[in-house]
């Protein structure tokens, strides 16, 4: 009789924890729960009208402790980060162009137990409101049309990947990027057209990056076993060769805006190296006419391109500047023509004729 007393002693004692464990665990999580809060709302124009077509994300940084909290977008102009600890916080929705600017509201209190409505009104970029020429909308647009493309990437006859077909770089949202590392002489020279408003050499219908594959418009790329032909919407002048016949960088060539490239293949991978720039290309900060770029794609499945771009210059960088860009596949769309109309009043800029130089 003593054993089974002790015994029913045991299992009341080890019940009794487990009630204790369970409750402390159920009050812990009541307790996070009822310490959080919500807010949501919509992206609004100036206009009134709930913005759409914009998938970027939406942060919440505590001024305390600096933990980000975040969410993404959705294309109807909606957004909600939930279950956020109570406190005080800024936000911030990154738009880097070209319709909307990017939004921030500091010194936010999010309340527990309830969800904050605040919706984000924008206001209008460089284009102030010009339906279809925002390059980063056009591109989400275009890419969530083309549906789900996903399969393995096609080959040409000798095997090599294809990288034919319209492609369209997924946008990066985050204002700016970093430029790179420059030598003081170079860096002062950039400073001075920073200053100037001698950045933005497309206002002078001139070419806008050595390298097509770093801007934000759709572009066409035609390949042959010998050549590929890459074609740009929104650029001047709007097309470039990249030759894979063996052929080596020329000896004599005058500096040109895309300079000369030719490529080869180092397993699935296309590296193209391009020289022969004029100092004044943009879309690299100041470099001389040292300025080489090397860029390689590859193609891991259909609707998926991967380019890596290297710029060196020993005698304008102190080190080589390297970016790394994701494009997907556009079906049912094809390159417009683009004309760009010289002479267009430059009043909105400090010097009325691109230099490339203060």
């Amino acid at each position: 009789m003593r054993k089974n007393i002790s015994h029913t002693k045991i299992l009341f004692s080890t019940l009794l924890v487990s009630l204790v464990i369970c409750f402390s665990l159920n009050t812990n999580v009541v307790y996070s729960q009822n310490n959080t809060g919500s807010i949501s709302g919509n992206l609004i124009d100036p206009n009134g009208s709930i913005v759409t077509g914009l998938s970027s994300e939406i942060t919440l940084t505590d001024t305390d402790t600096n933990v980000v909290y975040e969410a993404d977008v959705s294309l109807l102009g909606q957004y909600s980060i939930t279950d956020v600890p109570a406190g005080i916080y800024n936000l911030v929705f990154p738009i880097s162009c070209c319709m909307y600017r990017t939004y921030g509201q500091e010194n936010i209190e999010i309340t527990a137990r309830q969800t904050i409505q605040l919706d984000l009104n924008l206001e209008w970029h460089i284009n102030l409101g010009t339906i279809g020429d925002d390059p980063g909308m056009l591109a989400e647009d275009m890419i969530s049309q083309s549906g789900d493309l996903t399969g393995p990437p096609p080959k040409m006859l000798d095997g090599k990947p294809d990288f034919s077909g319209v492609w369209y770089n997924i946008p990066n949202r985050a204002p700016g990027f970093p430029s790179p590392s420059m030598q003081p002489w170079a860096q002062d020279i950039n400073d001075q057209l920073n200053a100037l408003g001698q950045q933005n050499s497309a206002s002078y219908c001139l070419p806008q990056s050595a390298s097509m594959s770093t801007l934000i418009f759709p572009y066409k790329i035609v390949q042959t076993d010998e050549l590929i032909v890459q074609f740009m919407e929104f650029v001047t002048p709007g097309f470039r060769q990249i030759f894979l016949d063996d052929r080596t960088q020329p000896d004599i060539w005058n500096p040109s805006w895309y300079g000369y490239s030719i490529g080869y293949w180092k397993g699935e991978t296309l590296v193209v190296e391009s020289s022969g720039f004029n100092e004044i290309t943009p879309g690299f900060g100041v470099h001389t006419e040292a300025l080489t770029i090397t860029e390689r794609y590859s193609r891991p499945q259909n609707d998926v391109l991967l380019i890596e771009i290297t710029a060196e210059d020993p005698e304008a960088y102190t080190e080589p500047w390297t970016r790394s860009f994701e494009a997907r596949l556009v079906e049912g769309q094809e390159i417009l023509e683009y004309v760009c109309a010289e002479g267009n009043d430059t009043s909105l800029y400090a010097q009325p004729v691109w230099r490339g130089r203060p």
